[in-house]
């Protein structure tokens, strides 16, 4: 059925706050998308990667009021929020999100798409359902997508594996799918890990996917550990993210760019030797095996 939808696009550097007036008020949709090039902000350990100024998309119903709304996002976010109302009229939405999301494609045989999206594969192939939000989540960002091709190469039959970071849970749900036997998926956001936990079970892998605490982990026993943060927090991680490597494990570790290659790879040297990094769009990924003492 065609209907008409109210979108409301607000432009902020409080990204959480916004994404909770949309749910509040009900949206049927939430987007976080960055405004442009430029790169995310580097935090600490502690702090939640996320995109300095952002432009949130909450879709509401044709219906929906929108005054109540853009007064709740004003009075949260003050002054300094760009708020935009806009009707999608006389338009299949989801025919048109679908198209705007088509299934992208990693390695020989991986697949990342919309539940409702159709994919037309062959017998081989390992199809993972996630919906788009944080570009960092779905595959579209280049450091995403290194580390999804650099899975989609690997046999990772009878790995225990460690998603230190896991945002929506994509790399986790990946790893599962690609025959892991388990994945460890830890993140500082509560919010991210309930929705490892909801893709997970989406994917029907719940129950090769689990979501400790983070200082629950247990150190020296993953085969593959993957990191896919950013420069500074990836720095700070190193003595903890070597902890939980087993002798001879992969590392992997992307989020930086290529600038920051030689300041990463040193931090942690000691425990690693790198191979070739590869590269995409000024984004880089370094893959390590540990040595044996």
């Amino acid at each position: 059925m065609t209907i008409a939808w109210l979108q409301i696009i607000v432009t902020t550097d409080r990204t959480a706050l916004a994404e909770a007036v949309f749910e509040q008020w009900g949206a049927d949709a939430i987007t976080e998308l960055d405004i442009g090039d430029e790169l995310t902000v580097e935090l600490t350990p502690h702090s939640h990667p996320a995109f300095s100024r952002s432009r949130i998309v909450g879709l509401f119903k044709q219906d929906t009021d929108a005054d109540p709304i853009v007064d709740a996002l004003t009075e949260v976010l003050g002054a300094n929020a760009e708020i935009e109302r806009q009707t999608l009229a006389n338009e299949n939405w989801a025919s048109t999100w679908l198209a705007q999301h088509p299934p992208l494609r990693f390695g020989d045989h991986l697949w990342i798409a919309p539940h409702e999206a159709p994919i037309d594969t062959e017998d081989q192939a390992v199809v993972v359902r996630l919906d788009p939000g944080l570009a960092f989540g779905t595959g579209t960002h280049p450091s995403t997508a290194l580390c999804l091709r650099w899975l989609a190469s690997q046999d990772l039959r009878g790995l225990h594996v460690l998603d230190y970071g896991c945002g929506s849970g994509i790399l986790s749900i990946a790893a599962a799918c690609l025959g892991a036997d388990s994945v460890v998926a830890v993140d500082i956001d509560e919010q991210a890990t309930r929705a490892t936990r909801e893709n997970a079970a989406r994917n029907a892998v719940s129950d090769r996917i689990q979501t400790p605490d983070m200082g629950a982990i247990d150190s020296g026993r993953f085969d593959v550990v993957l990191a896919n943060i950013l420069a500074k927090p990836l720095i700070e991680l190193a003595p903890t993210l070597c902890a939980h490597a087993a002798p001879s494990a992969t590392l992997v570790l992307a989020g930086l760019l290529t600038r920051q290659i030689n300041e990463v790879s040193q931090a942690y040297s000691e425990a690693f030797d790198f191979g070739p990094s590869d590269i995409e769009d000024g984004w880089a990924r370094l893959t390590g095996r540990k040595r044996q003492s």
